[in-house]
C-alpha cells in the first residue's frame, strides 16, 4: 500500500520532466535561451518570492520559451541572496567614484557611521537607504543585463550543440 504513492510521485515527475523537455525542445534555440536569460535575470530584482511568475508573464510577453523562463527562475531561486549580494557590490563599485570615495569599503563605514551616529534616527535610516537602495537597484540592472546575456550565449551553445548532435 506505501508503495503506490510511490509510484504515483515517479509518474507526476516522469510527466513533469517529460513535458519540460518537450516545450524546451519544440522551441528555436535562440528562444529558449532568450528565456533562460530572462529568467536568471529577473532573479536579480526584489520579487517576493513570484520572480518564476514575473519570468512567464515577461516571456509571453516577449515571445520566448515560457518553459525555460519559469524553470531556470525557479531553479536560480536559492542563489537570490548570493545575487543581492552581488548587486549592492557591483552598483557599490559604480557608484563610489560618484560619491567621491575612493574604496568601496570607505564608502560602506562611512554610509554605517552616519546610520551609528547619534542624532536624527529618520535622516540616518534615509541615508542609508539611498545608498543601498541605489547601489542594489544599479547592481541588478548591470547583473541581469551581463549575467544574462552570458547564460543567453551559453545555453544557446549547448543547445545548439546537442542538436548538431542528435541529427
Amino acid at each position: 500500500m506505501s508503495e503506490q504513492p510511490l509510484n504515483r510521485w515517479d509518474r507526476i515527475k516522469s510527466k513533469f520532466y517529460s513535458t519540460i523537455e518537450k516545450q524546451i525542445l519544440k522551441e528555436k534555440p535562440y528562444k529558449v535561451a532568450l528565456g533562460c536569460a530572462l529568467g536568471i535575470g529577473v532573479n536579480f530584482f526584489p520579487t517576493l518570492g513570484f520572480g518564476f511568475v514575473f519570468a512567464f508573464f515577461l516571456a509571453v510577453i516577449a515571445g520566448v520559451s515560457r518553459a525555460s523562463a519559469t524553470a531556470v527562475s525557479l531553479l536560480t531561486g536559492p542563489l537570490v541572496p548570493l545575487m543581492y549580494a552581488l548587486n549592492i557590490l557591483i552598483g557599490g563599485l559604480v557608484i563610489t567614484p560618484v560619491a567621491g570615495k575612493e574604496n568601496l569599503t570607505d564608502l560602506i563605514i562611512s554610509q554605517y557611521s552616519k546610520i551609528l551616529r547619534v542624532g536624527d534616527v529618520q535622516e540616518q535610516i534615509f541615508s542609508f537607504l539611498e545608498f543601498f537602495g541605489a547601489a542594489f537597484l544599479l547592481g541588478a540592472v548591470v547583473n541581469a543585463v551581463v549575467i544574462g546575456t552570458g547564460f543567453f550565449f551559453f545555453v544557446r551553445f549547448i543547445l545548439r550543440k546537442r542538436m548538431k548532435h542528435s541529427i
